[in-house]
């Protein structure tokens, strides 16, 4: 490719995120560079690419070239950093999902829904939650009082080491997750015993009625069946977390062929596998931290397709070519500021929602995500309540928070944190910090590692006054926002608000027989939380994937982001 090829393709950047961020590039590019470029990329070539000729609506011709070799059986992706290990009792991030949901299934799983391609990166909102379908259950039947789950199994499966699936696997790897007890090991801990005296009907009884069960066991984070042989024979002294750091225990339709820590993740398709083969046998994935070097690699053809962190100006470059397809995926993150009750100013309720009414969220939104989120106006993500419930949709008056603070005693000196490795928090911080301004305050934005955030949920000394973070729920039900977020103990509860008249409404609706009702307490306890001014919701947005015209079968599963279905790919 000749620098005036790459010039216009690319422009300079600054390559760059719970569990679960990725970097997003800032160009230095302006709009009409990105129109130029489109201008002259006909002329451009690489190695890995031909050129066909199209048509486009106005009769004019443009060059599409095929990047990539749509015959090969190799799937090339990337992540930007590593991940946790994928073991799905302690995997709990986001673009490993790609890993953990191809190797390993559950008893059920949410609809997975094919990402059609319409030319248009708008964000289109959910507007109810997914249906929950079956995976290795076939079928399953929940008694009237909330507290028996019987699941039919599907037979002739297998795990990559050849040991049949059946009633025990399920016995097996809930005691697993229970004993390793990591971040997502609360969604067993109602489960009072697995009856596995039928091999393929299992019983699982509960303590009391978990309104949000069958959420949990759908959800990209939930229980997965690990194969009982293999986590007997690499028990060692922590239930087997050094062997499936690199290893499987999995029934999916790929298997971990080699891990390089750092590096690369090979991702081998199962022969035995009971479902339709995938197209891609081999699946690479590499750790390339600079979006843009994943950007270079793709118009090269070396990597088959982006998963994520695309710039506003990348995605208008890409969208402009028409060797490249721009998708819009549907999911659930919700970029948010953290509010510390901690903190001397913002310990009063008051102080707090007029801070909320200083924040001109559409204009965050338009300037950041401009088409590609929708202004938040629930405490909620969008489509896990009704619209109109649980409302969190302040004004815009800059002059509240002025009014507020009055002759306020206390410094008007706050730090405002963000995510390290997202570039996308990191604006919005910025924006806030200007904003904040007007009222008064004096606003010092500072990155933090993740690990510090995750730190501060358990031990808030030391945290920041403020903290803009984009983070999105377990699972499509509401309590799976709220608990993690906004309750004593929530991993994401980075600031340790306490709400707990909303914390009571929520484990009221969390332990009902009837799902209506779980709602309505769902839908007061937002209310509570809106009303503490702890968590302001900024915007409702989906992620951003880009792939050769000729890739076909993009399907993903809401409402977690990173799971596209690498099984579901071909040509």
């Amino acid at each position: 490719m000749n620098w005036l090829c790459r010039f216009n393709l690319r422009g300079s950047s600054i390559p760059g995120r719970r569990r679960r961020r990725f970097a997003l590039r800032f160009p230095g590019r302006s709009l009409a560079v990105i129109a130029a470029g489109s201008m002259v990329l006909a002329a451009c070539g690489s190695s890995a690419s031909s050129s066909l000729t199209s048509t486009t609506g106005s009769g004019l011709a443009k060059t599409a070239a095929v990047v990539g070799d749509p015959s090969s059986h190799t799937l090339n992706l990337a992540f930007t950093a590593d991940t946790q290990p994928p073991d799905p009792d302690v995997f709990y991030a986001g673009q490993g999902l790609a890993i953990t949901n191809s190797v390993y299934q559950g008893l059920v799983q949410y609809q997975q829904d094919p990402v059609n391609y319409t030319g248009s990166t708008t964000f289109q909102p959910s507007t109810s939650r997914p249906k929950i379908v079956p995976d290795l259950a076939t079928s399953w039947t929940i008694s009237p009082d909330g507290l028996t789950y019987t699941f039919n199994l599907r037979h002739g499966v297998t795990f990559h080491d050849g040991t049949p699936f059946t009633s025990a696997a399920v016995a097996a790897s809930f005691a697993r997750r229970t004993a390793v007890n990591q971040g997502p090991a609360y969604m067993l801990s109602d489960v009072a015993s697995v009856d596995t005296s039928n091999p393929y009907v299992v019983v699982i009884h509960l303590k009391q009625p978990v309104s949000a069960f069958m959420d949990y066991l759908a959800s990209a984070y939930g229980p997965k069946m690990e194969s009982p042989t293999v986590l007997k024979d690499h028990a060692g002294k922590d239930y087997a977390q050094s062997w499936l750091a690199t290893h499987d225990a999995g029934t999916g339709p790929y298997y971990i062929a080699s891990v390089t820590p750092g590096q690369e993740y090979v991702l081998k398709a199962y022969p035995q596998y009971w479902g339709p083969k995938p197209y891609y046998t081999t699946v690479n994935i590499r750790i390339i931290p600079s979006i843009s070097t994943q950007e270079l690699e793709f118009e090269q053809g070396k990597l088959t397709m982006l998963l994520h962190g695309l710039s506003t100006s990348a995605i208008a470059s890409f969208k402009s070519n028409p060797s490249f397809r721009v998708y819009a995926v549907p999911t659930l993150e919700t970029p948010m500021l953290w509010v510390n009750p901690n903190s001397k100013l913002l310990s009063s309720q008051t102080v707090r929602q007029a801070l909320a009414e200083a924040i001109n969220r559409a204009q965050i939104v338009k300037f950041i995500y401009p088409g590609r989120a929708t202004v938040a106006k629930q405490i909620y993500p969008v489509g896990m309540v009704p619209a109109g419930t649980a409302v969190d949709n302040p004004p815009y008056d800059p002059g509240a928070l002025a009014k507020a603070l009055g002759s306020h005693g206390s410094s008007r000196n706050l730090v405002l944190g963000y995510d390290a490795p997202s570039p996308s928090d990191a604006q919005m911080a910025n924006l806030i910090q200007t904003e904040l301004a007007a009222a008064g305050l004096h606003v010092t934005v500072r990155s933090y590692t993740s690990t510090a955030l995750y730190g501060y949920a358990g031990n808030p000394v030391g945290a920041p006054d403020l903290l803009a973070v984009t983070n999105w729920p377990d699972a499509a039900a509401p309590d799976t926002w709220a608990r993690i977020v906004m309750t004593p103990g929530g991993g994401l509860n980075y600031l340790n608000c306490s709400v707990p008249s909303g914390t009571a409404l929520l484990n009221k609706g969390l332990h009902t027989t009837s799902q209506a009702q779980a709602n309505l307490y769902d839908e007061e306890a937002g209310v509570k939380f809106a009303q503490s001014g702890c968590w302001d919701p900024i915007a409702n947005r989906g992620d951003t994937i880009v792939a050769p015209s000729w890739l076909k079968g993009i399907v993903h599963q809401v409402p977690v982001p990173r799971t596209v279905v690498l099984a579901d790919l071909h040509p």
